[in-house]
C-alpha cells in the first residue's frame, strides 16, 4: 500500500533534502549537487507515479502527463549539466559564470510544467518543481560566489 504524503510533507522533505546537502563549497559543485538533487526527485516522482497508476489514483492520461513533462525536465537537466561541465572546464568560477545556466534551467523546465487536476500529482510534482528551482539558489548561496 502507498501512502500519499501531503504537499506540506512533500515539499518539507524534499527543502530537508536540500538542506542536509550542506552549503557547496563553489558554484560548480552547488550546480551540480543541484542538477542531482533534480534527478533523484525525477526518479521518486516516477516510483509514485508508478505506484498511483498500479493502485488506481492517476487514469492513463494522467500517467502519460506526468511522464512527458519528466521527460522533458530530465533533457533539461541533461543541458543545464552538459552546460556546467563545459563552464568549469573552461576554467569559469564562481555564482557569475554558473548562474545563468541555472536560471536557463529553471526556465526551460517551468514552462513545461503540465496542469493536471489530480492533487495528488500536483503535490508530488511540486517536490520536482522545488528541486529545480534549488538549483539557482545552490548557486548564489555558494561559498565563494
Amino acid at each position: 500500500m502507498v501512502r500519499k504524503l501531503s504537499r506540506s510533507t512533500t515539499l518539507l522533505l524534499l527543502l530537508l533534502l536540500l538542506f542536509l546537502s550542506g552549503c557547496p563549497k563553489d558554484a560548480y559543485r552547488a550546480s551540480v549537487q543541484g542538477s542531482a538533487d533534480v534527478s533523484q526527485a525525477v526518479s521518486s516522482a516516477i516510483k509514485i507515479t508508478t505506484a498511483y497508476y498500479a493502485n488506481g489514483t492517476i487514469n492513463d492520461g494522467a500517467k502519460a502527463t506526468v511522464a512527458k513533462y519528466l521527460t522533458i525536465v530530465t533533457d533539461c537537466n541533461m543541458t543545464f549539466r552538459k552546460a556546467v561541465v563545459d563552464t568549469h572546464n573552461a576554467g569559469q568560477t564562481g555564482a557569475g559564470a554558473f548562474l545563468p545556466i541555472a536560471n536557463s534551467f529553471v526556465t526551460c523546465a517551468q514552462g513545461s510544467a503540465p496542469v493536471v487536476g489530480n492533487v495528488a500529482v500536483q503535490n508530488y510534482l511540486k517536490a520536482v518543481e522545488t528541486a529545480i528551482n534549488g538549483i539557482a539558489l545552490a548557486v548564489q548561496s555558494a561559498k565563494g560566489a
